[in-house]
């Protein structure tokens, strides 16, 4: 495995011996055996080590299976994991849902944390740390993304980003700030359904980028996900 899927590893213990074929069953309790001691060496109580997984939706059943290995059966300690999913895209069928529930029943510890939309204020503070502002003075342009965006914070990269790119926000090296015009905005006819700029976007990607982003369910991005 180091050899084979994690070359850059040699670099740190070397060759490895390769491993003897087994069953099936036992070669996926001594791939958790190895990861489990393999994140040991990381999380230790004078640093702890803390593993972040977004789009746990799309994880398939081996990576799942690892992950109540680590969080059930593990004798690793100062390890918090953060998961983050998308709750539109699962129910109570999904095997993410099947697996968080076996997790509790064996006695791990879940937690979860329902994400809400970004308020006006929130945005405020957001736009005025990017733009160098004080938040008063993000506040009619806040407005203006939470209008478009519904205060979805992917949503909200974007537009900023598409105004950057469309010379509706450009810094002013004379004044050191970053100004922008509302009604230029506003006459810019931006939709107000953000995906259609997100689609828009990558339509203008050249064609092979395109072709590689084809996977991308854009239309299933949420503005709600979970943490746990």
């Amino acid at each position: 495995m180091v050899n084979g899927r994690f070359p850059e590893l040699k670099l740190i213990i070397g060759d490895q011996p390769a491993v003897p074929e087994v069953p099936a069953q036992d070669a996926q309790r001594r791939l958790q055996l190895v990861f489990r001691r393999f994140i040991g060496v990381f999380a230790r109580q004078e640093h702890p080590l803390a593993l972040f997984l977004d789009d746990l939706q799309w994880l398939d059943a081996a990576t799942l299976d690892l992950l109540e290995d680590l969080l059930t059966r593990s004798e690793l300690q100062h390890l918090p994991l953060i998961g983050a999913y998308r709750d539109n895209e699962v129910d109570a069928a999904h095997p993410l849902m099947r697996k968080l529930e076996t997790i509790r029943s064996a006695g791990g510890k879940v937690n979860e944390i329902t994400l809400t939309p970004l308020a006006q204020e929130h945005l405020e503070q957001l736009i005025g740390d990017a733009l160098r502002c004080e938040p008063e003075q993000s506040a009619p342009l806040a407005q203006l993304v939470q209008e478009k965006t519904g205060g979805n914070p992917f949503f909200t990269i974007q537009f900023l980003s598409s105004l950057a790119e469309e010379n509706m926000l450009a810094f002013d090296h004379d004044a050191a700030c970053w100004p922008w015009d509302l009604d230029r905005i506003h006459a810019k006819g931006y939709s107000d359904n953000v995906v259609d700029l997100v689609i828009g976007k990558l339509i203008r990607l050249p064609d092979q980028t395109q072709t590689g982003c084809s996977r991308w369910r854009v239309s299933g991005i949420s503005p709600r996900s979970r943490l746990y």
